[in-house]
């Protein structure tokens, strides 16, 4: 039996808005996995999401959700690389840069370069607590994951997340952030709204859409 979703298991559920409505427009967010199970259609946009990031199976969910939840998606190699930076000089910076002849690659070494002091405490947790989130509720779709652990791991991925940011605007900036970490890209371009569907965008929707939910930073 579906429990309930209640307040608080909402609020954690929201922290997987912004990826959630990113991969599936029609996302119904008050629903523990966005989807509708009786919409096949539906059931096979999640499946082949999963299948994204090579999740065929429970052991695999679990696997990627360790994964995220550890740091070893992105925040370890990004503190790697901002360590790095953190030593550098400009100069040394730009012989590297410009060195460089990968386009994806060059744009994570300007956004590590640009955000090498700013992130050294929050690093990318953010963006990685709300993959772990969003891949939950696409295993719930397949039945990999069912709700009581849903809530279990949503609680501890909420203290983790209110630990480490202080307002839902700085939790979106992280991100958002690790998304243009992860694909390579530079500085949103903030003329394009509504333009091109880039994560920036889905996140103003988001704060357009659903204001309410998004005001109150609850610990």
């Amino acid at each position: 039996m579906t429990q309930d979703i209640t307040p608080e298991i909402q609020d954690q559920l929201n922290l997987s808005a912004l990826i959630l409505k990113k991969n599936h427009k029609h996302a119904d967010l008050t629903s523990w996995s966005g989807f509708d199970l009786e919409n096949d259609m539906q059931v096979k946009q999640a499946k082949r999401l999963l299948n994204l990031y090579g999740i065929k199976s429970g052991l695999h969910l679990r696997n990627s959700l360790q994964r995220y939840e550890s740091g070893q998606m992105v925040s370890h190699k990004f503190e790697k690389l901002a360590l790095e930076f953190r030593m550098s000089t400009t100069t040394d910076f730009d012989a590297k840069y410009n060195a460089e002849e990968n386009p994806s690659t060059k744009g994570i070494y300007k956004m590590v370069w640009k955000y090498r002091f700013s992130l050294k405490k929050e690093k990318l947790i953010g963006y990685e607590m709300a993959y772990y989130i969003f891949q939950m509720r696409l295993g719930h779709v397949l039945g990999f994951i069912d709700t009581d652990e849903m809530i279990l791991r949503l609680e501890e991925a909420h203290d983790t997340v209110k630990s480490t940011f202080s307002s839902w605007g700085d939790f979106h900036r992280n991100v958002c952030l690790g998304d243009e970490y992860v694909l390579g890209t530079t500085e949103q371009d903030m003329s394009k709204f509504p333009g091109t569907e880039t994560l920036w965008e889905c996140y103003q929707r988001l704060h357009i859409e659903h204001a309410d939910w998004f005001k109150t930073w609850k610990k």
